[in-house]
């Protein structure tokens, strides 16, 4: 049987209702342009898995056992091409925002980020104090670290992200070792306490990394035989679900009209568009041009907090407005 050609995008380092990103309702035209058209939907803030990651599980049709995909474990896996052993949590920089009656999380994105550089002045202080721990210092992904324990822990933590959004007392490590957790990142916060990197920082007009939040815990299971979407992108976690089912996978296409061409069923990308225009004219203008001449059937663009789906007959709904996003939430 024929399989029909979809195509879903996940993109990141833009969120277009995340502030910096979201003004001015002439940079997105096309996405605008698919959001009247088809349907526009927020994606929840889950507590255990980051927004990206429960994108990139929904698009393969992974999310009913997330569970066996443990966010730091698939990223060590998706860095070094080999199945992580041990159990793993994600080391991730944050700032906490000092108010009256409260700290604020505050997840950091884009430039804000830890740098390489950054990671590279503070990791020999980290490794020093975690030797007494029982933890390993491994590099992670853009803009963190790696944990690593011989011995598994008993705990449950959420993401910077839900972090954010909850009251403090849903939000602290819980779990039989949770108490050594939270202890840890007590002391990893006091060694951040004015290092240079942080002066450095401030004279850049930065957020301080004065926290590190410690989450996306556990340990690799086996995963049964799926059939997954073709798939490109240079996302670890993505390549890690790939190589965790043996599976091959391409590096991101220089833009839509590349990866169209070789399209021959359902399609995942994961795309870094740190630019509008560049994700508008190069990423959405020829998949919407190929929803409209029937080459892919229907397209899906996931961003960190809300999707945009249309297949081809919601494209000649010529009737139907744009749909700016400053006005999605009223949907």
């Amino acid at each position: 049987m024929k399989m029909l050609k979809t195509l879903t995008l996940i993109v990141s380092g833009l969120n277009p209702l995340r502030a910096g990103d979201e003004a001015g309702p002439a940079r997105w035209p096309q996405l605008a342009r698919l959001a009247g058209r088809g349907s526009v939907g927020k994606r929840p803030i889950e507590a255990r898995q980051d927004a990206l990651h429960a994108a990139i599980l929904d698009a393969l049709q992974l999310h009913d056992v997330a569970d066996k995909y443990p966010s730091a474990a698939v990223i060590r896996t998706g860095l070094t091409g080999e199945r992580a052993g041990g159990f793993w949590l994600r080391a991730q920089p944050i700032h906490f925002a000092a108010g009256l009656d409260r700290l604020t999380t505050v997840p950091l994105h884009g430039q804000a980020r830890m740098s390489i550089a950054e990671r590279n002045s503070l990791a020999p202080r980290f490794a020093d104090h975690l030797q007494s721990t029982g933890f390993e210092l491994h590099d992670g992904a853009d803009g963190e670290w790696l944990l690593r324990s011989e011995a598994p822990l008993q705990v449950q933590t959420v993401t910077p992200e839900f972090a954010a959004a909850n009251p403090a007392e849903h939000i602290l490590p819980s779990g039989r070792d949770a108490a050594g957790l939270r202890r840890l990142m007590t002391e990893l916060q006091m060694l951040l306490h004015e290092h240079p990197v942080n002066t450095q920082r401030q004279l850049r007009g930065l957020p301080a990394l004065n926290a590190i939040w410690l989450h996306g815990e556990g340990m690799l299971s086996d995963v049964s035989a799926q059939a997954l979407p073709a798939a490109c992108g240079d996302d670890v976690y993505l390549r890690g679900v790939f190589r965790l089912h043996e599976r091959p996978m391409q590096s991101q296409p220089a833009d839509a009209a590349s990866l169209l061409s070789r399209i021959s069923g359902p399609t995942v990308a994961f795309i870094d568009a740190a630019d509008v225009e560049a994700l508008e004219t190069k990423w959405l203008a020829p998949a919407s041009r190929a929803l409209m001449s029937g080459a892919i059937a229907r397209l899906t663009v996931m961003f960190d907090g809300w999707q945009v789906v249309a297949d081809r007959a919601a494209m000649f709904k010529l009737w139907r407005r744009d749909l700016q996003p400053a006005n999605w939430a009223a949907c």
